[in-house]
């Protein structure tokens, strides 16, 4: 039985770590699926209302790192567009105040956004292969992240996929990620550096790191997150999976752990945990979206074992030989 989806008000700005895998584990996504799902995913920022700030397509299965912003951020002409853009019917260029307030809480909701892509993926490849039914296996999985302490820890969570899966020895040779397209084009939306404002803290960076032409706060931002996903060890070509364990120690882990259990924390942390961030973040969740979890016992934050001072609402046990 599938527990409620924690989504967090209109009226809040709020980031989300977004997973779902193809049904039955089928590798599916081969170039031409992967460029068109990438069409999709940023093709409906122009008509909902979300901002994808880091993704990966692997062959069968999607993260993405996606801001749902304030809904009183968008005024009435940017609303009336999109839902000219969203609409099918031919009377659309004139909206009364109701549809727009009834639309704009529809394109704030990270069901409609993430469906949306599903579905218009979904047809376009059973139309392509002869085939129908559902493509994706179950719900997709979202996560609120705390923009205060855990976004840098989900982009290099969702970069490092091609690497713990042994696709790629360097995150940038991997072609469908957020992390290339930085590298290769410079930035992957036009305002990066509003997610830039959100990483300095995180990435150990000082206050004045902002400051300065666009380009250059921008390419100071990034070289620093190559730091901090690399670590000690981009100096590596010749990587075995002892060398995987060393790219994802970006931060101090207990000695007690194996970087494979490490792994397995920081998987299933980052995509089960339901909401990830500082202790008081979660607690924040827990009290704010009481009735929708529905906990029948006392819960509290649980630490991650695998990231120092990150927290979410649901334990993960460290499975031992």
């Amino acid at each position: 039985m599938y527990q409620r989806r924690i989504k967090l008000k209109a009226q809040q700005k709020t980031f989300y770590l977004i997973t779902n895998r193809i049904t039955g584990g089928s590798f599916i996504f081969g170039d031409v699926e992967k460029e068109y799902f990438r069409k999709l995913l940023f093709e409906g920022q122009d008509r909902l209302s979300y901002t994808v700030w880091d993704y990966v397509i692997m062959d069968n299965h999607f993260h993405a790192l996606i801001e749902i912003p304030e809904a009183s951020e968008m005024t009435r002409d940017e609303l009336a567009l999109r839902w000219q853009k969203h609409s099918r019917h031919s009377d659309a260029n004139d909206p009364s105040d109701e549809d727009l307030y009834t639309f704009r809480e529809k394109i704030h909701d990270i069901s409609l956004v993430v469906g949306n892509i599903q579905q218009r993926f979904t047809q376009w490849f059973n139309k392509r292969n002869n085939r129908w039914g559902k493509l994706f296996g179950g719900r997709f999985d979202s996560v609120l992240v705390d923009e205060n302490c855990a976004i840098a820890k989900m982009m290099a969570y969702i970069t490092l996929n091609p690497v713990r899966a042994g696709i790629v020895v360097e995150p940038a040779e991997y072609k469908w990620s957020g992390y290339s397209e930085r590298l290769a084009c410079g930035k992957l939306q036009e305002n990066d550096l509003e997610i830039a404002t959100y990483l300095v803290r995180e990435l150990g960076l000082p206050e004045n790191a902002l400051t300065g032409k666009e380009k250059v706060v921008i390419n100071r931002i990034w070289d620093r997150f190559r730091e901090y996903l690399l670590g000690h060890s981009s100096g590596h070509r010749d990587l075995d999976m002892a060398t995987v364990g060393e790219l994802l120690d970006f931060a101090d882990m207990p000695l007690k752990l194996q970087w494979s259990q490490r792994l397995m924390l920081r998987v299933r942390f980052a995509t089960k945990g339901v909401a990830v961030g500082s202790k008081s973040f979660v607690a924040d969740v827990l009290k704010s979206q009481k009735d929708i979890l529905g906990y029948r016992r006392e819960h509290n934050p649980v630490e991650s074992q695998a990231w120092d001072k990150v927290y979410c609402l649901k334990k993960h046990r460290v499975l031992i030989g």
